[in-house]
Formats: structure tokens, sequence, C-alpha cells
């Protein structure tokens, strides 16, 4: 188990706990202890959780955190929600709450914030975000009450960029035909607050070039003057589109720190859409003076829409159809609002997959808790959500062995029936959609007589109610918390590994139904399918596996179902090999099985002809433990691998004895040793993937881990596999671009040296690398970072002889504060510190600071310390340190660094 998964199930646990005792929550340090991990990687991974939803920070000192399926709705509803601006964002605490999170940390980040950009398709709701961020900016205090916000459009003047510059900086008398008087620009008219530019990716690279200088310095000139320069205060939000690697120059991207996408509204959650539906139904009910009904037929079509307008298309159609509903009911005191009221071409367009909406809508303008806003999964599904959280976890405790598999499975069947119980006694509507039920259900039907024919597994009872209700309850649910649609690859590899035959049944079950369905199993419902098949069919995992191999249309199937049947159990797999396939085609299939089931117990392989040392030499890379392989393959013969497979005998002895048995001919082998090794590569060469094998290899010294440049062309046309064939075991590919390697865990070079990837080098390098050499590879690669991002910054210094000095700086601030900073926090280091000495010798640094008597008072210490740590530098370059530069610094590191990774920021 990783350490993120370590860190999120002991939260959890603890969580529990504390709520229990009446603490206020658990801190990093806490499950630091614990796990015998650092506390700054432990807070870490609290924060990435805290982003994805599954834990709450309080900050306080300490920072306390709990796991956010444990604090309930109604303890949300004590907060004073009216004082946040962005609590009007629908989503705002769920499909966008990273991207308000983000926003904040750009709104209130010292001096004059952040510049950001927001993307996304058209009508997501960019300018009503941007709106939100100069609210909050005023709500926290960091812009005046009367900042002015200027919006300002770039496709207005985006084949004219002297009208542009004019436009944002403002002209001088006779600058130009026309120019008749002095006139202030947008940034002018922005002074003090915030400058909202939409679509700037019509903006020149003119343009983009004189705005940058705006951004570096903060100073410009109005068109016209030539002696004189003018200052102004400015935070820029920027709105695109567009993919801004196509429509930016890079040096202008340099300058915006902070990317939020604002996601499409077919993205976004049924709860939040309904929540938008809801809205402008009030809006326009409040308009007309009237109450509405709306049928549930019209909700399910909009909840359903998927159009390029996105949010104002949705808003357009409501308002239509308020409108036709309106004209033909000018007397009635409540109008309903049906299908017939929505736009014609909306309706053309429209196909409900799925219902969400078994109710119709109350709109009350005045009685706001007489409004209904029901769906499907609201109230039918808490029960079933709960416990399915509560299986997620059993899993994780099951591979973090927690708890054995006996403990395991009595859990799971605990909460399998209360799910069972739930989808029976509580969804009776389920049935009321006759055509549907029926269709799925014959189905499921057909799906498990072909289950019990191939594999010899019986199922009694109401297996295909369950079964039937199970695919039409987790679709809802999935569809209306986009949490459990995501991906559980995580525990579905755990269940593989430790329940594999109860997997494959379940992934035969799915196969059947998606390919007799338009329809997509979630990862929810397999896991809920092989825990289902689990309790239903008793399977010893630790049998090894059995495979039949033939030629023809269905010898093996024919052969495995008589075999199957016959014991009334999952013994065999079979592999039917029509004549015209070629060997390998097959071999590839059986691979592809291996590689979903456990091996560990090995695998016996039945085959009716060919070169036994050719089948296992394709098939030893994918089985873990022994392989036997017997040719000659009959009824006979299978039905006594199966029998003795049932009783348990070891491989080597049923390989043996069915051949001597049977007259044919065996072969045993035992699994090769491969040397582990760390593949580096690079899209523009092998020149970069050289140099960092060099650190790599420097540090790592004599371990037994081996690290290989390779050409990019060839990584990516290989897999495990092959690497494997040539005697490799690789652990990690470290490449300059994105890349994905089938069986390969692949970091890109930018992302090495932050904290998210800490955990996987060291599992990586864990047992062959002593820790203080991971801590030297760690720094030597923000160094070699350090330097490529500074060389096109410095102008008068050698950037070789700064990083080494900045390495002296930051080394003596860890050494004296006691901390070990984390990669994301020394890059940032290197290169502000880097760009200060150069300031210094220029004579540009900073002289002002608004915090610097509070600062002098509350940190002399931390003054002392860097006076001293800087005496050196400051000696060679003949210039001094203000107490405005010493301030920033220790924002650096005791402040969270927005868009790369957060120090810890407990005491």
């Amino acid at each position: 188990m990783r350490i993120k998964e370590k860190v999120h199930m002991n939260l959890e646990e603890l969580s529990e706990k504390a709520i229990e005792n009446g603490e206020k929550g658990v801190t990093a340090k806490e499950i630091s202890e614990i796990l015998g991990v650092q506390r700054n990687v432990v807070s870490q991974y609290l924060n990435e959780l805290c982003r994805e939803g599954h834990a709450i920070k309080i900050n306080t000192r300490p920072v306390y955190f709990l796991h956010s399926n444990l604090v309930k709705v109604k303890n949300e509803d004590k907060k004073d929600k009216t004082d946040d601006p962005f609590t009007k964002l629908i989503g705002y605490n769920g499909s966008l709450k990273e991207a308000v999170e983000q926003c904040k940390a750009a709104a209130v980040y010292p001096n004059k914030g952040l510049p950001i950009t927001l993307t996304g398709k058209s009508g997501v709701g960019k300018s009503f975000m941007a709106s939100l961020i100069y609210e909050y900016a005023i709500h926290k205090k960091v812009i005046d009450e009367s900042a002015p916000f200027v919006t300002f459009n770039c496709a207005d003047y985006a084949n004219n960029p002297e009208l542009l510059s004019a436009n944002l900086f403002g002209y001088k008398k006779g600058a130009f035909t026309g120019a008749e008087k002095d006139t202030i620009g947008l940034i002018e008219a922005a002074d003090g607050g915030y400058l909202f530019l939409d679509e700037v990716h019509r903006l020149s690279p003119e343009g983009q070039e004189k705005l940058f200088l705006f951004l570096d310095q903060g100073r410009y000139r109005r068109i016209g003057e030539t002696n004189r320069w003018r200052s102004a205060k400015v935070r820029f939000i920027f709105a695109t589109t567009e993919n801004l690697d196509e429509v930016l120059l890079d040096t202008f991207k340099r300058r915006i720190p902070i990317f939020v996408e604002i996601p499409s509204l077919d993205k976004r959650s049924v709860s939040e859409r309904l929540s938008m539906i809801h809205n402008f139904y009030l809006n326009e009910a409040k308009e007309i003076g009237r109450d509405l009904i709306i049928s549930r037929n019209v909700i399910n079509s909009l909840i359903s829409i998927n159009g390029s307008g996105n949010i104002g298309l949705l808003k357009n159609i409501i308002i239509s159809s308020c409108a036709n509903a309106y004209r033909n009911n000018l007397e009635s005191e409540v109008i309903e609002i049906n299908i017939k009221d929505l736009p014609r071409e909306f309706k053309n367009k429209t196909n409900i997959k799925n219902i969400f909406c078994y109710e119709n809508m109350k709109i009350c303008r005045e009685k706001a808790e007489e409004n209904s806003v029901q769906y499907l999964t609201n109230n039918e599904s808490t029960l079933i959500k709960e416990e399915i959280q509560a299986i997620l976890k059993i899993i994780n405790n099951l591979n973090a062995s927690v708890i054995n598999e006996e403990k395991f499975k009595k859990l799971s069947i605990g909460s399998l029936n209360k799910i069972f119980n739930e989808m029976i006694f509580n969804n009776g509507h389920i049935e009321k959609d006759i055509l549907t039920y029926k269709l799925i259900s014959s189905v499921v039907d057909n799906a498990l007589v072909s289950l019990q024919q191939g594999y010899g597994v019986k199922v009694y009872g109401n297996s295909s109610k369950l079964i039937t209700y199970a695919l039409i309850v987790f679709k809802n649910i999935c569809n209306e918390d986009k949490s459990l649609a995501s991906d559980y690859k995580l525990q579905l590899k755990t269940l593989k590994k430790k329940l594999s035959k109860s997997y494959l049944i379940a992934n035969k079950i799915v196969e059947i139904i998606e390919g007799t369905l338009d329809y997509e199993c979630c990862d929810i419902l397999k896991i809920f399918l092989t825990l289902y098949f689990n309790k239903l069919v008793s399977l010893d995992k630790n049998r090894c596996n059995a495979i039949i191999v033939a030629h023809g249309y269905s010898t093996a199937s024919s052969i495995t179902s008589v075999a199957n049947t016959f014991f009334e159990d999952f013994i065999f797999e079979p592999f039917d090999m029509p004549i015209d396939v070629s060997t390998m085609t097959v071999v590839k299939r059986i691979k592809e099985y291996l590689a979903n089931v456990n091996t560990d117990s090995g695998t016996i392989v039945l085959v009716d002809m060919g070169s036994l040392n050719e089948i296992y030499d394709e098939l030893r890379n994918v089985v873990n433990g022994h392989v036997g392989v017997i040719n000659n393959i009959s009824t006979r013969l299978a039905l006594d691998v199966a029998n003795r497979i049932i009783n348990n005998e070891n491989i080597e002895d049923i390989v043996k004895k069915c051949s001597d048995n049977n007259k044919t001919e065996y072969r045993f082998y035992k699994a090769p040793k491969k040397k582990r090794a760390i593949v580096v590569t690079c899209i523009s060469g092998i020149g970069t993937a050289e140099k960092l094998r060099g650190i790599l290899t420097k540090c790592i010294g004599e371990a037994d881990i081996e690290i290989i440049a390779k050409d990019y062309n060839s990584v990516v046309n290989n897999s495990k596999d092959d690497f494997e064939n040539i005697g490799y075991d690789v652990r990690l590919i470290i490449s300059t671009t994105q890349l994905e390697v089938e069986g390969i865990k692949v970091i890109e070079l930018q992302n090495l040296i932050s904290s998210g990837s800490e955990g996987v080098i060291e599992e990586v390098l864990d047992g062959v690398v002593k820790k203080k050499n991971i801590d030297e590879i760690k720094n030597d690669i923000i160094k070699f970072f350090s330097l490529q991002n500074i060389l096109n910054q410095l102008t008068i210094l050698n950037p070789d002889k700064i990083v080494d000095e900045v390495d002296k700086i930051i080394n003596n601030y860890e050494i004296s504060l006691n901390k070990k900073f984390e990669g994301d926090l020394k890059l940032a280091l290197f290169i502000h510190i880097s760009m200060l000495i150069e300031r210094l010798v220029l004579r540009e640094n900073i002289t002002s600071h608004p915090d610097e008597e509070k600062f002098k008072q509350c940190h002399s210490d931390f003054i002392e310390l860097s006076e001293e740590i800087f005496r050196d530098v400051l000696k060679e370059y003949r210039v001094s340190l203000s107490l405005a530069e010493i301030v920033i610094i220790h924002d650096i590191i005791n402040f969270r660094i927005v868009r790369t990774r957060t120090l810890d920021n407990e005491d």
C-alpha cells in the first residue's frame, strides 16, 4: 500500500476516535508517528486529500484534519455561509472546490495577489468566477471596498494592437490622430483593484509583450509619453476558452502562476445541475409573479443537456420554457411546465439516458421552505453510499493487512446484506419502469446461465433480481455522486490479487452485460459483483490456476465445461484456438488473463499440441509462481488434473502424476530473477537523459539497481514485458514529457522533485539506497532544475556560481530552523534568492514592506539568522540586505506556495 493510502486510512480511523473523545481532529504529527514517516510528507498528503474532498482542514495552531465522511451535513448548515462570496457559487464545496481554493489563494497572496487565468468552454461561468474573486478580495480586506473591478474583452481590439495599447495604458494628447486630450487607460482605471481581461487568447503577441512588461515592473507609459514612468497596483484575472500552450507566449504564461479550469456543465454532478435548474426557475418565478411546477420529464431532460452553450444554454432554455408556459396559462396562479414548453430545437436533440428524478419540482417564490428539490438517489441511496464507503475501507484494510481474509469476508458480507435490504425494500420504484427492468433482468438471466454452463458456478434464489437491482441503483448513484463514479482501480487490484476467481466471474458477467446493453459498468459495481460472488461461491484462493488451450471452435470450452460442471467448481479457464489463428494471438489472450489473477500459487497449462518450451517462454514473465505445462489434452486428463487441484496437491506432483497416468510429456520451470533498473529518457534526444543518469548514478553508487538512459522512441514502443525479456525489472521511468508505458510507473522530470512523488522515489529505492543518498539525489535534481530556470533570467551573474552559493544558504536555513525543506520549496528558494542577489547587485532591491514593524517585533531571531546566513554573499558582492527582503523570504518558507506544494505550517 502506498504512503498516501495509509495516511487516508489512518485519518479515517483516528477521526472516529477524535470525534468520540470530543477532540478537534487529527494532526499530521500523530499519523507520522504511527506510520514512521516524516511529518511534512504526511502533511502534504493530508492537504492533497483536502483538495480531493476526502478530508477537512481546520486552520488552528496546530492544524487539525478530519475525514470528510465523518462530518455531518447538519454541522455544515450551522456555518455562517453568508460571509464568503463563493458560497453563491453552485458547486463551491463540490466539483469547484479545488478551483475556489486556488482563487482564494491568489486573492490573499501578499502585496498585490497573484495573476490568475480561468480556462473552460464558453458559458461555464468564468466571468461570474472573476466577479467572486473580486468580492472575496474585498471580503478579506486585501483591497478597499471602493476598489474598482474593470472588465475588458480582448476580442474587441484583436486586430489593432495599437488601439489595444491605447485602451490598456492610456494616451497623451496628440499621440496619434484623434487623440484630442490626455486619456487614462484601463490599468490606471483599475489601480487598487482588479482588471479582468476576457478572451485573453485574442491578445496579439505584441499586446502580450507590452502587458507582461507591466506585470514584471509595475510601471508603464501612456502612448506618446517618453520621459515619464507611471505606476499602478493592479490585480489581474485572465479568461480564455482556448488551449493556453497554443495561444499564449511562453514568456507571458510564466508570469501567470495560477491556472484554474472551470468544468463544463456535463462534468458537474447531478445535484449541482439540479440546483442550477432550481435557481434559474426560482428567478423566473419571481420575474413572472407565479409559482411553478416543473414536470419530472422536463427536469430529466435538462439534467441530460449536453451542448456547447453550457450554463448559458441551460438558462436560456429555462427562460424560454417559462415564457411558453406563461403565454398558455395567463390566468393560472400556478403554472405547470411540461415537455411541450421546451424549445423545439432542444427537444429534438435531447436524449434521456438516465432517470434522475421521479417527482415533479415545485417552485414557490414566496415560501422557500415549500420548494422541493428531490432526485432519485437523494434519500434512498444514503445507506447504500455509506455501505459502499465501508466496503472501500475494509478493502483498504485487507490490502494493508490490518484485517485477515476471514475478517474481511465477514465484514463485506455484512455490508452486502445491508445493501441488499435497502435495494429490495426501499427501491420499489425500480420495477415501475417495466420495460427497462425486464430488459436488464433478461440479460442478467442469460449471463448467469452462461456462467453455470461454462464454469460450473451455480447461483440460487434471487441472484438475478439482486444483480438487476444493483445495475440500476449503482448506475443512478454514480450519476448523481461523481465521486463514486471515480477510478477505484486500486481496490479492484486488491480484489484481483486476493479474490482473483471471484473477480473473474464478476468480469464475465460485466462483459456479457456491456456487450449486450448500452451500459458501462462503473468500478463500484465491479467491486460489488466481485464481493457478491465471493459470498455466493466457495472458491479456494490458494489453488493454482488452470488453463486449457486447444485447437478448434470450442474444444477447450467443451472440456472445461465438462470438468467444471462435474466438480461444480470454477477450476479451468478455456482458450479456444481456431486453426487459422496464430499461437501468439492465443498466447496474448492467455497473458491478459493471467495478468488479472493471482498467480502466486502457480499455473497449470493443458494444451492439445505444440512446443512446451515455446509456451513457457511466453508465459514465464506474467506468472509469479511455478508453471506446469502438459500437452495432449483430453477430458480424462482434465478431470485428473482438476481432482488433484481440488485436493491441493502441489503443481510439480500434479504434472508428474498426471503425465505418468495419461502418458503425457511435461516440463517444470522455476521463475528467474531479474535485475532492478530505472530508465531515464528525453523526447529531444539522449543528451538530457544521460545527464540525469549521471546524477542518479553518482548518488546511487554501487547499489543493486541500474540506471539506464534510453532513446524516447524505443521506450514508447516498449512494455514491462519487453524490458523483462532482456533481463530487467524496470521499477520506474523518468521522462521529460508525459509518457505511458504498460506495467511501469512513469514520472515526468519536472514532477520529480515535487512532494507528491517523494513516496514514489523512496518506494523504488527503498532497500537499495541509503536514506542519506536519496536526499542527495533529490537535492542534486533540484539544483539541476534551478540552474535551468535561472539561466534565462540572470543577466550579469554566473548561474553556476550563484546556484552553489544559494544551495549553501538554503542548507544553512534548514540546519538553523531544524526543518527539512520539500523539493517544491527548495526550487522556489533557489530561484527567488538567485534573483534577489542579482537585484541587490543592480541596486533594485525591495526597500519596504507593509508588515516590517510587526515582523521586527515578532521575528527578531529570524532577522538575525538571515543576516548571518547571507553574510558571506553580501560581503562578496558588497551589498546589503533590507528588512523587506528578509520578510519575503520568511513568507516563502512559512506560508503556502500556490500551484506547487504546501509547507507544513504546524509548530
